[in-house]
C-alpha cells in the first residue's frame, strides 16, 4: 500500500525531528509498502501542503503522529490536539482516506484520544512493528481493530529512514539530532505515563551505525530521546565505551535519574561526548538513599567534566512546605548549574497520581485547567504552592528557575 505519514508538531522552543516516524517508514519500507514522509514543523500552510502530498503522492491511507497532547508545563501551556483534529477531519473529509494515530501522546489515553481526535486506527505503544500488520489488513480488507497495542520483546531493533525531514532546518532553529538506546522505563515514579513500562533495548552496534551516519551528514549536537539514560547499568557502560572507540566529533545531552551509575560510567560518557546531564528529581515519598544517589551523582558528573541541571518536580499531595524546603537547600549545598523548579504536576487519567487525587475531595481544590473533562484530555495540573509562594522560597537565588515561565531545553540553554 501506498502510505503518506504525516508531522504535525510545529512546536518550535526547540524543533524536534520526528524519529518515531522515521522508525515507521523505515518498517514500512521493509514490508513492501511505498512510503512518504509529509514534515509539517516549519510550514506555514499546513493543509495545502496535506494537499499537495496527497494529490501528488496518491496514498491509500494516511498515518499521523501525536507526540504530545500539550506541552506539559502550565504557565506557557499549548494543546496540540485541536489542530491535528482539523488535519484529521479535512483527509477524511476532503480526501476520503481512513487515519491511523500513533505516538507517544497516544499512550495519555488511546481509547479517549481516538475519539477526540476522530481517527479510524490507533496505535498504543512503539508502533514501529504494530503498523505493518495494521496496514498489510486493512490492505487484505480485513478489520483491525480500532486500537491495536504492541507487543512486548525485550531486543528492539528498528532502522530509520530520514526521508523527508530537512535536518538543517531543525539545525538553524536550535533543534538537535536524536536517538534512542532503549524504549520504556522500570522505575515507579507516579506522576509518570512510562513508570513500571516494559523496557526493550536497541543492539548498541544498530545504535552507533546510527549516529555515525547522521554524523557524516553533518550533524555534531545529539540528544539521547529515551526516558532516562541509565536504565541498565551495564548496557550504558558498554554503550559509551563502544561510542567512544569511534571517536566522532559530536557532543550529546541525556536525562537520567538517581540510580544506576558509578564513577566508570561517567568518565565513559565524558570520553564519548556527553557535555550536559538532566537529572531527574521529585520529592514524593523518598528514602534517604535517593538523597545520598543524588548528592554522589552531582558530584561525579561535575568531576568528570560534566556540566549538570536538575529537574525537580515538587508539591505532591499531602506534602508540607517543609518537604520543599529540604530539597531547596540540599541544591544549595551540591550546586548543579541549574535547577529547574516545577510545582504545576500535569495529570493524565491513567497515573497513579491522579487516582489518589480524585479520591480525596481535600485535593481537588488545588486542580486548574479544565477539570470539566472527565477524560483530562484537554490539560489539568495539580498545584498546591503558588508561583508566588515559590519565589518567596527561592530569595532570588539565580541557581533555581521556574518552570513554565519561559519556553525551552535545558540542552539550549545551558551550552557546554
Amino acid at each position: 500500500m501506498k502510505v503518506l505519514l504525516i508531522n504535525p508538531n510545529n512546536y518550535k522552543y526547540p524543533p524536534v525531528p520526528p524519529i518515531g516516524l522515521e522508525e515507521v517508514a523505515a518498517s514500512l519500507e521493509e514490508g513492501g509498502h511505498e512510503v512518504k514522509i509529509l514534515d509539517l514543523c516549519f510550514s506555514e500552510s499546513p493543509m495545502e501542503e496535506i494537499d499537495a502530498a496527497v494529490w501528488s503522492f496518491r496514498p491509500e491511507i494516511v498515518g499521523i503522529t501525536v507526540r504530545n497532547v500539550d506541552t506539559v508545563l502550565y504557565q506557557t501551556n499549548e494543546f496540540f490536539l485541536d489542530t491535528i483534529r482539523e488535519m484529521i477531519a479535512h483527509i477524511r473529509r476532503i480526501h476520503r482516506l481512513k487515519v491511523i494515530i500513533g505516538g507517544a501522546g497516544v499512550s495519555a489515553g488511546a481509547e479517549a484520544i481516538l475519539e477526540y481526535l476522530q481517527a479510524d486506527f490507533a496505535i498504543d505503544g512503539p508502533g514501529e512493528e504494530v503498523i505493518r500488520d495494521v496496514i498489510d489488513e486493512i490492505g487484505a480488507g480485513e478489520d483491525p481493530g480500532r486500537i491495536r497495542r504492541r507487543q512486548y520483546r525485550y531486543d528492539l531493533s528498528c532502522r530509520r529512514t530520514t526521508g523527508g525531514i530537512d535536518y538543517g532546518r531543525y539545525y538553524e532553529g536550535g533543534g538537535t539530532a536524536g536517538f534512542e538506546t532503549h524504549r520504556g522505563c522500570g522505575s515507579s515514579c507516579v506522576y509518570c505515563l512510562e513508570a513500571n513500562s516494559n523496557v526493550s533495548f536497541r543492539r548498541i552496534e544498530d545504535v552507533i551505525e546510527e549516529i555515525m551516519r547522521l554524523a557524516g551528514a553533518g550533524c555534531r549536537r545529539f540528544h539521547l530521546c529515551d526516558p532516562e539514560f541509565n536504565e541498565d547499568l551495564d548496557y550504558c557502560l558498554d554503550f559509551c565505551a563502544a561510542l567512544g572507540k569511534e571517536r566522532l566529533d559530536i557532543d550529546w545531552s541525556v536525562y537520567m535519574k538517581p540510580a544506576n551509575f558509578n564513577k566508570r560510567l561517567f568518565r565513559l560518557m565524558k570520553e564519548s561526548g556527553v557535555s550536559l546531564v538532566t537529572l531527574t528529581v521529585d520529592s514524593w515519598k523518598k528514602c534517604p538513599l535517593y538523597y545520598s544517589d543524588i548528592e554522589k551523582i552531582i558530584f561525579s558528573a561535575r568531576s568528570s567534566g560534566l556540566k549538570i541541571v536538575v529537574d525537580f518536580l515538587a508539591g505532591f499531595p499531602y506534602e508540607t512546605e517543609e518537604t520543599l524546603v529540604f530539597y531547596l537547600d540540599m541544591f544549595r549545598r551540591l550546586q548543579p548549574d541549574s535547577v529547574g523548579i516545577n510545582t504545576c504536576i500535569r495529570l493524565y487519567r491513567p497515573l497513579q497520581i491522579t487516582k489518589i487525587i480524585m479520591n480525596d475531595e481535600s485535593l481537588k481544590k488545588n486542580l486548574l485547567g479544565d477539570t470539566e473533562d472527565p477524560a483530562m484530555i484537554r490539560p489539568v495540573f495539580y498545584n498546591q504552592i503558588s508561583p508566588e509562594r515559590l519565589a518567596e522560597l527561592i530569595r532570588g537565588d539565580d541557581l533555581f528557575r521556574i518552570e513554565g515561565l519561559e519556553k525551552g531545553v535545558n540542552y539550549l540553554r545551558v551550552r557546554p
